[in-house]
Order: structure tokens, then sequence, then C-alpha cells
């Protein structure tokens, strides 16, 4: 069995939620794209996080990694550790990587 480690199609691993790039591009769909640490994998986007504001209050609406992501490491490791693997990074990247402050700001701009 392999190593319970997370890795992209094009084969980086990802050992640490604060590895993967984050792009705040769709400010009106307030949405932010989740990358794969490699600038050249072929699938690039592997999930998104996103988020409403209300009265200067950011809300979190929906986070999910992209189906050939999570195929990929299901077949791997198994589904229920890509699950509980992917659900921290998820976690993880929301409470702790994210400058939540930034992102406000940069909606207001828009």
């Amino acid at each position: 069995m392999e190593e319970a480690v997370i890795q992209c199609p094009c084969g980086r691993k990802i050992k640490d939620p604060h590895e993967y790039k984050l792009i705040y591009l769709r400010k009106g769909a307030m949405e932010i794209d989740i990358l794969c640490p490699n600038d050249a994998c072929y699938l690039k986007e592997l999930g998104y996080i996103k988020f409403e504001i209300n009265n200067d209050q950011i809300k979190f609406k929906k986070a999910e990694f992209y189906p050939p992501f999570v195929t990929w490491n299901s077949s791997r490791i198994g589904f229920e550790k890509t699950r509980e693997i992917l659900k921290e990074h998820l976690k993880t990247l929301i409470k702790e990587v994210i400058d939540w402050d930034k992102i406000r700001n940069q909606a207001k701009e828009k």
C-alpha cells in the first residue's frame, strides 16, 4: 500500500495544505481556485472555495476538490483515507492559509 500522502495526477506529492497555490481571480463569483503547486502540471486547478460577503462579513459557502483529483487519490490510498486527508486540507486552507482580510479588501475594489 502506498504512503497516505495526497498526490496530483502530475506526480507532485502534497504533504501539507500550505503547499497549494491559491488564486483569487473570479472576484465576481467570489471563488478562490486551489491549484497544484507544480507549475508544469497539466491539470492545474484541483478545486475551489466559494464564499460570500454580507455587511463586510465573509461567509464560507462551499469548498471541494474536483473529481479527477479525488478519484486519482482514492485509487492510490483508498476513498476513506483520501476523504479524511482532503477534508483536513480544506479546513487548513480555510482557517489558516487564506488571508480573509486581504480577500475582503480585494472584493471591495472590484
